[in-house]
This record gives C-alpha cells, sequence and structure tokens, in this order.
C-alpha cells in the first residue's frame, strides 16, 4: 500500500496570487504606458489651462469635448483671448444653452487663450512669458476645437475654453 504524502495548500494558494497579482500589474502598466505614449488632443500638453484669465468663473461640465462647425465671427479680446463664435454642427447642437442662443444665435464660444495683446490689467499677469501658437480662424472657416466644455458664470453661456487644439479644414 502507498503512501500519500499530503500537502499543506498555503504555498500552492500563495503562488496563484503572486501570479495573478504579477500579471495585473503587467497589464496595467503596459495600458498606462501605451496611453502615455499616444498622443491626444485631450491632453493640455502645453499647460494652456494655467493661462486662463480668472478660471473661478469656468465650471467644468466636461474635462474635454471635441466640437465642429463654422465660424461666424472671431473677436481679439482686451484679455488677450481670441473669442471664436461658431455655429456647432448638427450632432453637437445641444451643447449651446439657452444664453448661446440668446446672445449669438446658438453659437458656441471657443477660446483661444492668450494669443493676442493684454489690454486688461488683472489678465496680464495670466499671459506672462507664454504665447499661444493654435491658429487663429476667420468667418466661414469650418473648425474643429478641443478643449474643456465649460460654463462661463459670469455671462451664463457655454463654451470650449481654453482650446488646447484648432484644426481648420
Amino acid at each position: 500500500m502507498e503512501t500519500l504524502v499530503k500537502m499543506k495548500p498555503w504555498p500552492i494558494i500563495a503562488l496563484i496570487l503572486i501570479v495573478v497579482a504579477s500579471v495585473g500589474a503587467a497589464v496595467y502598466y503596459a495600458r498606462e504606458a501605451s496611453i502615455v505614449s499616444t498622443p491626444s488632443l485631450c491632453r493640455d500638453s502645453n499647460n494652456i489651462r494655467s493661462h486662463v484669465y480668472n478660471p473661478a468663473r469656468l465650471q467644468t461640465v466636461k474635462d474635454c469635448i471635441t466640437v465642429s462647425g463654422i465660424v461666424n465671427i472671431v473677436i481679439a479680446g482686451d484679455d488677450g483671448d481670441y473669442h471664436v463664435w461658431f455655429h456647432v454642427d448638427l450632432q453637437y447642437a445641444s451643447l449651446p444653452n439657452s444664453a448661446n442662443n440668446d446672445y449669438r444665435q446658438g453659437d458656441l464660444l471657443a477660446e483661444i487663450t492668450c494669443a493676442t495683446t493684454v489690454y486688461q490689467q488683472d489678465a496680464v499677469l495670466a499671459c506672462d512669458n507664454y504665447s499661444n501658437h493654435i491658429p487663429i480662424p476667420t468667418k466661414n472657416q469650418n473648425v474643429t476645437v478641443t478643449g474643456p466644455y465649460v460654463l462661463d458664470s459670469v455671462h451664463g453661456w457655454m463654451e470650449v475654453h481654453p482650446v488646447y487644439s484648432l484644426s481648420i479644414s
């Protein structure tokens, strides 16, 4: 008759747990590495957000969106920003709110931060030693803008502010 050697289960359980944890960690870090190395329009790689004048007035609704439309007017603001009012494409019709409708016939505002001369004294510091290189569109151009979707609590309208990227087509 053979004698069976009975092993305690804890070394096997511990080994299984170590293998599972190692595989899980490897998958997690590989995924994170691929995200970091993938360029994304929704990354504020130039730290543009830190140059927003009076950021407390902006209530973030969504950290980042991409929206397209046709430019109606571009205004150089005293705060150094270009204000790009554009009529959104149909699939983005829910983005403008009633203030956008009342003030600019439903146009959405995209603000290109620190892209022109700052005349507003309390906005000078926000743009100090910073130069924005986002292209400035003109009337009737098709644009696609990416950045935070925010409510301007002073004016009541919705904006993409600051613009992280803008392409003209």
